[in-house]
C-alpha cells in the first residue's frame, strides 16, 4: 500500500478526526470504511480510505509495550524527576 498513513484520533458523532503526517484531517465517518474505530490506521488509495491492519497492529503494540514499561518503572520505583 502506498500513500501516508493516517491514524483514527477521534469520532465524534458522524465525524471522524484523523492525524497524519501533513496534520489533521475531518470528514465524514461515513466516507471511511466500515467497522472503523479509533486508533486505527488508513492509508489513501485512489481517494478511498483503506485500513491498513499491519500498521494499526504495530502502533498499538508499541503503545502497549510503552505503557508496560511506564508501569514496570513506577513499581519499582526507577521513575525519573522531571521539573
Amino acid at each position: 500500500m502506498s500513500g501516508p498513513v493516517y491514524a483514527v484520533d477521534r469520532i465524534e458523532g458522524r465525524l471522524a478526526v484523523l492525524e497524519g503526517p501533513d496534520g489533521r484531517l475531518e470528514g465524514e465517518l461515513a466516507r471511511l470504511p466500515d467497522g472503523i474505530r479509533e486508533g486505527d490506521c488508513l492509508r489513501s488509495v485512489d481517494g478511498v480510505w483503506c485500513p491498513d491492519p499491519e500498521e494499526t497492529a504495530r502502533r498499538r503494540s508499541r503503545s502497549a509495550r510503552r505503557t508496560a514499561a511506564l508501569f514496570s518503572r513506577r513499581k519499582t520505583g526507577r521513575e525519573k524527576n522531571t521539573p
